[in-house]
């Protein structure tokens, strides 16, 4: 395989790492409502953000030499909606925080665990990239139909809970707005 094919497979991988880490980070945050470790997270974003654009260029001229790569095509895109749903995640992670939004242990625990499982998608996501692997692939698609039902679930109840009145708005929007975000991530992985 050719030093450049090489680096930009190793990139791509690199990049799903970060989003991996990016989503440690959140779930830590909010655990601990803290807002110091959304500045690194917003930095891992950035790199994403940064690092993408040349890698779009650089892929899409090795395919034109080695038609082998193209299903390596969509990736970046993808990588790039992960990055922009963890940017939404630190921004509603950062009003939670700084308004002094209260969430329900059963609400924390939810997002938590979701968080979790999207870290749990990420790292064989990122693998497939180097290794191709279809039991990955598999297990990828499977985990993310998963989040999506518990997110789906879990944004109904809450929904549910406001319009009996049992749920402050504000808590009930960031939860919704996070609920969509990690569905995002967890579907562009």
């Amino acid at each position: 395989m050719r030093e450049d094919v090489k680096n930009t497979l190793k990139t791509l991988y690199e990049i799903g790492n970060v989003a991996e880490d990016s989503v440690f980070l959140l779930q830590t945050s909010l655990i601990y409502n803290t807002l110091t470790l959304l500045n690194d997270c917003r930095a891992k974003v950035e790199y994403i953000k940064e690092t993408l654009p040349q890698l779009i260029k650089t892929l899409t001229e090795l395919v034109k030499v080695n038609p082998n790569l193209e299903p390596y095509v969509p990736v970046p895109s993808h990588l790039l909606r992960i990055g922009e749903n963890i940017e939404k995640l630190v921004e509603l992670i950062n009003r939670k925080v700084k308004e002094e939004v209260l969430f329900s242990d059963k609400d924390l625990s939810e997002i938590t665990f979701l968080l979790q499982r999207l870290m749990e998608i990420l790292r064989p996501a990122s693998d497939i990239i180097l290794a191709r692997n279809k039991f990955l692939s598999r297990y990828v698609q499977e985990s993310e139909a998963g989040v999506m039902r518990r997110a789906i679930e879990y944004a109904t109840r809450h929904e549910e809970l406001l319009i009996e009145g049992s749920y402050l708005p504000i808590a009930s929007s960031i939860c919704i707005n996070m609920l969509d975000a990690i569905k995002s991530i967890a579907w562009h992985a």
